[in-house]
């Protein structure tokens, strides 16, 4: 097939080096210049029979899945359906393919400024992809951890590395965007010029089109430039950082892994990209060329172009006349979003008309920033007016009457009057949608009257049909329309006090917030379930038939009189031609830009009545609607600001839960949050794109879980209770819901399902794990209430319908007696202080003053109450455990604080511990005076610490215990068996899935018995580190500790010698028991705790006992048993008392072993990991 000239253009500019050294950028044109057209047998049936299939099979599964979960369920590739009536055959046709006309001159021209303008879009849609990925840079995945994470060294030169590819891209569209502007500046240049020929029939259309091609290309480099700006400080840090990597690579780059070639690259793409992309000046780039190009002497330079500076301005001011006109009105659609491109296009007319400043329009687009401050550029990137006016466009002198004189006063004012009137500005919008809501449902309910419409003459027929398409043109304009006020003003609430930081937004305008977000939402939503009212194609068609009835009789008027219309006539009958043609076929985007061009002829001259004229600019911003509906839709409902603004969810959600009425409306909130998954999803500077994606989701989850879930059931909870024991407690009373405010709470569980992001969330689900939970660990602790539990449990299913299981909480075992450890957390204080603990036989012993019987616990009797109980009662003793030794560690460090016991401590010495310094300060803490029980403080003090090793010797036995417990769940498995063989070996065998699930769940099993049996968690070392935190310089008294175990030992063994003195003995009144370890781990838990073993060894306290008793031993073995004329009597009497001496120091000293042998095995206890 032949080329044509454009084509060949078009490859040679492929060919030519725009960008220096570098390579152009790979923008595909879609087939715009005469692709081949795709040939089949018969392609509109073939092709709308596989749409047909695929669609039924799509709205089938759809309402499935929809009818399942009950939420209304936003599908991403709804415009796909909606654009369905684009068949491939249009989607591939070039412009030649219907730009045909007799005026093969105005053919070619007209297509090369379509051709430019196409261009543009395609580079302004892929720069707007890069702008994203740029607008999140330096954001951490840290939102769902509780502290702010810090990079790592090395990690912020990675992150702005990984960006390298995304600069040289933006640096190359920019470059492409210049030569673009920079042809068609000068071509228009040419058209416009007065010795031209051509310029007469130019001058009479006046081709405003073309001008709209340099204020979207160069609003595009503004809104880079601004979005650098404003993430500069860490883009310029990240980027010294790794300017200096490169200093320190190139001096050895082998040992980098690189070598000198790579660097010396890599440092120069990198010293471009300073100088232009990063320096944050993309806009004065562009507008910074050299634009008179022309060297041809009959073409004036472009500053002397009067005709062409005459278009511009009249241009300008139009835009002006309109904005001022339409914009904070309710005839506002997106005229907010042509502000920034008309701005740009003001500042390429001061850049090329240097010497005419033009102060008329400069104040009068500065005194626009009175309806409209600022703009959104994209993605959030807040675009001052006044910032823009002063920085790119400044005036030579300041002017006095420019109004408002302060803009930042004028910004901050702005704020407050839009807070003050945003609940009656919504409230407006909420009637509008309200009412077109209704419309719409009425108009879908309403097709029976197409029933008869065969039984009525062709004329009403017809007349009917129009007036049915009418209303369907006039609710997708409404709805858009809503959409875009509603978006304005909640974009300018929230953006505005997002870019204010000193100016925080007023919480109590919340509700309104999430009104305005849920009707945005809603829109969306019916636009896209509501296909078979809109119906774009067919509302197109009937459109354009009332186009081409204009276009058909204007064009047969021409043919007529022709010769008539003198210059211009050919051109205006080649722009009939061809729109006649486009009207006649299926319209697509393409199609629609160049019917905006030809435009500019259509209206030209009397050609046209001014009805006509205005009908067809109707009929040509109608379709502009329809066919680009699903990017209209997209644009005035996308809620991708959630992000940056975060912090309101929380508000959000709670206002959703202190409104009951408005939890129908939820899914559309989430569904606003989901909106900015796709820009979270494009992050680059991290290793895992999702990394930044999960890391929100996570957060809008907790939250959720934190701000509605956990509210729901907590009152949920109290309800119960309430209801259940107002009749079986007569102090309580039910409330009333008359005197009192009753939330409904069954309406907060009545939206069933939600979808957070691709997650499903089945509220009753969750709130019946929330409550199942808390109701077995409450009734654990008191299974005397079981009773009440299972009433609330039935009162549950009949009020809000959730189904509770029953704990069914097994009854004791025989050999577990009255023991159960629950029992025990109960009286926890009462256990630790009645029961004595056998470091060796790993049991406690009851204490007995009176009674014969003594009952025992060991690990036999803690493992019933396991298997009674289940592995969860673990974690609970364990808590309780934890919260007993908080209460007494703290009153461990009063004990040491206190001045009385200070200060005999601080006058001891380091060295070796005398016998008798110990036995002397014993004395002194006596007389310091007792206690009505005839205790003293050292008594209290090693009761105390008695206590707290009874503790965690009662932790050692639990651990015991549930060892035992998995090896008695083990022991019929062998011992070189492997369990993850049998899910493996299930489904090489063929069973079914159920079977393979089965025997997945049993690996899983047989995994957690064996990882517990042998990994043996440390309870005792994992309080330990909990209660590390002790050992600071705040608790300086503690370090005092070791000083006073000698005398602690001293006062145990003459407990121990009392006690064991008085077994077996009648009326005995004081407490008997035969060991009492738990003081003895007591020691030696503190003394690991607060790191002072060291400083005890150091007092050498065992050997100075030993020395002591063998001196004492040495001294009553050796005492003068006879003296002069004794009797033997006396003789007798002084054996005796020997023999006593003896037998007292020896058992003393055998309890002092006994002491010092278990304090070395509890040393094993304290040794960690």
């Amino acid at each position: 097939m032949k080329k044509n000239r454009f084509q060949q253009q078009k490859e040679e500019q492929k060919k030519q080096n725009y960008f220096d050294e570098e390579e152009d950028i790979d923008l595909e044109d879609d087939g715009l210049f005469g692709k081949e057209v795709l040939t089949a047998s018969k392609p509109y049936e073939e092709y709308f029979q596989k749409f047909n299939e695929l669609y039924n099979n799509h709205i089938v599964k759809f309402s499935a899945f929809e009818e399942d979960y009950q939420i209304p369920l936003t599908s991403p590739d709804y415009e796909n359906i909606i654009q369905s009536h684009f068949m491939v055959y249009e989607k591939n046709m070039g412009l030649f393919d219907f730009m045909k006309s007799d005026n093969k001159v105005f053919d070619k021209i007209s297509a090369s400024f379509v051709f430019i303008d196409n261009q543009i879009r395609q580079i302004e849609d892929q720069f707007y992809k890069f702008l994203d990925k740029l607008t999140i840079y330096g954001e951490l995945a840290d939102l769902h951890l509780e502290e702010e994470r810090k990079l790592t060294d090395g990690e912020a030169e990675i992150m702005i590395c990984r960006m390298l590819g995304q600069f040289k891209q933006i640096y190359d569209i920019i470059k492409k965007l210049i030569n673009y502007i920079t042809h068609l500046v000068n071509q228009l240049n040419l058209l416009y010029n007065k010795k031209d020929p051509i310029s007469k029939i130019i001058k009479i259309f006046n081709l405003k089109f073309s001008i709209r091609y340099n204020r979207k290309s160069i609003a595009t480099a503004f809104t880079s430039q601004t979005m650098l700006q404003n993430r500069m400080i860490i883009l310029q840090e990240h980027w010294n950082y790794c300017k200096r990597m490169i200093k320190i690579v190139k001096p050895d780059p082998t040992k980098f892994n690189s070598n000198a070639q790579n660097v010396r690259q890599l440092e120069k793409i990198m010293i471009r990209l300073d100088k232009t992309v990063l320096s944050g000046s993309c806009l004065q780039s562009v507008l910074a060329q050299n634009w008179d190009q022309n060297k041809n002497a009959n073409i004036p330079a472009i500053k002397n172009n009067k005709e062409f500076y005459n278009v511009l301005n009249t241009y300008l001011k139009e835009r002006y006349e309109l904005f001022d006109k339409t914009l904070g009105t309710a005839k506002e659609m997106f005229e907010r979003d042509l502000l920034l491109p008309t701005f740009c296009v003001y500042a390429l007319v001061r850049q090329l008309y240097q010497n005419d400043e033009n102060r008329d329009l400069w104040k009068n687009l500065w005194s626009l920033q009175k309806k409209v401050p600022m703009v959104d550029g994209h993605s959030q990137v807040l675009c001052y007016l006044s910032k823009f006016l002063m920085e790119v466009t400044p005036l030579s002198k300041k002017s006095s009457t420019m109004d408002p004189k302060d803009p930042i006063a004028n910004f901050k004012s702005y704020l407050q009057r839009l807070s003050a009137s945003f609940q009656s500005s919504l409230t407006a919008q909420y009637v509008a949608f309200t009412t077109w809501i209704v419309r719409v449902d009425s108009f879908s309910c309403s097709q029976a009257s197409f029933n008869n419409i065969d039984k009525i003459d062709r004329e009403r027929a017809q007349r009917y049909i129009e007036e049915r398409m009418n209303q369907r043109v006039i609710l997708v304009l409404q709805g858009l329309t809503i959409a875009s006020q509603t978006r304005n003003l909640l974009q300018a609430l929230l953006l505005g006090h997002f870019g204010l930081e000193e100016q925080s937004l007023d919480m109590s305008l919340s509700k309104d917030v999430v009104l305005a977000v849920e009707m945005l939402k809603a829109i969306e939503y019916y636009f896209e379930q509501k296909y078979d009212v809109f119906q774009p194609a067919l509302i197109q068609n009937h459109i354009t038939k009332n186009g081409q009835r204009i276009i058909q009789q204007v064009l047969e008027k021409m043919k007529a009189n022709i010769k008539s219309f003198g210059t211009g006539g050919a051109e205006i009958l080649g722009a009939l031609q061809i729109l006649n043609s486009i009207l006649k076929s299926t319209l697509s985007p393409l199609k629609l830009q160049t019917m905006y061009y030809l435009m500019d002829f259509m209206v030209a001259k009397d050609i046209f009545t001014n009805s006509e004229k205005e009908d067809f600019r109707n009929i040509l911003w109608k379709l502009d609607k329809l066919i680009l509906l699903p990017l209209y839709v997209k644009k005035v409902t996308a809620s991708t600001y959630f992000y940056w603004c975060r912090e309101l969810l929380p508000s959000f959600f709670q206002y959703i839960y202190q409104n009951p009425s408005q939890a129908k409306r939820f899914q559309f909130l989430l569904n606003a949050v989901s909106d900015c998954s796709i820009q979270l999803k494009d992050c680059m500077h991290l290793e895992n794109p999702d990394e930044l994606f999960d890391s929100f989701r996570q957060y809008v989850v907790k939250e959720f879980y934190a701000q509605y879930l956990q509210p729901l059931a907590r009152d949920i909870e109290d309800y119960l209770r309430i209801q259940v024991h107002t009749v079986l407690i007569e102090k309580i009373t039910a409330l009333n819901p008359f005197k009192q405010q009753v939330k409904d709470l069954k309406r907060l569980l009545d939206i069933d399902y939600v979808l957070i992001f691709d997650s499903i969330v089945n509220l009753r689900t969750e709130i019946n794990q929330i409550l199942n939970e808390t109701f077995y660990n409450i009734n654990v602790l008191n299974m005397y209430d079981q009773e009440t539990y299972e009433q609330m449990r039935s009162l549950a299913n009949s009020k809000f319908g959730l189904n509770l299981i029953n704990v069914y909480l097994p009854t004791q075992t025989v050999d577990q007696g009255n023991f159960d450890v629950l029992n025990v957390l109960k009286n926890i204080q009462q256990f630790f202080t009645k029961y004595t603990y056998n470091l060796y036989q790993q049991q406690f012993v009851q204490v007995t003053s009176e009674s014969k019987q003594v009952y025992s616990i060991s690990i036999q009797q803690i493992a019933d109450s396991i298997r009674t109980h289940g592995i969860g009662i673990l974690s609970t003793t364990v808590n309780s455990v934890y919260k007993f030794l908080q209460k007494k560690i703290q009153m461990f460090s009063q004990f040491l604080f206190d001045d009385l016991i200070q200060s005999p401590l601080k006058d001891e010495l380091d060295g070796q511990y005398p016998y008798d310094r110990a036995e002397a300060l014993y004395k002194e803490i006596k007389k310091m005076g007792t206690f009505d029980d005839g205790t003293n403080y050292l008594d209290k003090f090693r009761t105390l610490i008695t206590q707290i090793g009874n503790s965690l010797a009662f932790v050692r036995l639990l651990r015991s215990a549930a060892l035992h417990v998995n090896s008695k769940c083990l022991e019929y498995v062998p011992s070189q068996y492997n369990p993850t063989q049998l899910e493996s070996l299930t489904r090489e065998a063929g069973f079914s899935d159920a079977t393979v699930s089965t025997a997945k769940e049993l690996e899983e099993i047989f995994t957690l018995y064996k990882s517990s049996f042998s990994e043996k968690i440390d309870y005792i070392n994992l309080l330990l580190k909990a209660f590390s935190s002790i050992n600071t310089p705040e608790n300086e008294h503690l370090s005092l500790f070791y000083l006073i175990v000698p005398t602690l030992t001293l006062n145990f063994i003459e407990k121990m010698l009392i006690s064991k003195d008085q077994i077996g003995k009648k009326n005995s009144t004081t407490e008997v028991f035969i060991s009492d370890d738990g003081f003895i781990l007591g020691i030696q838990f503190f003394l690991t705790l607060l790191d002072q073993k060291g400083q005890f060894e150091s007092l050498h306290w065992r050997k100075e006992i030993k020395n002591k008793f063998n001196l004492d031993l040495k001294s009553a073995k050796t005492l003068a048993t006879t003296k002069p004329n004794q009797s033997q009597r006396a003789t007798d009497e002084i054996n005796m008392q020997k023999e006593l001496s003896l037998r007292k120091l020896n058992m003393q000293y055998d309890e002092f072993q006994m002491f010092f042998y278990a304090f070395n095995s509890c040393k094993i206890l304290f040794l960690g990991e």
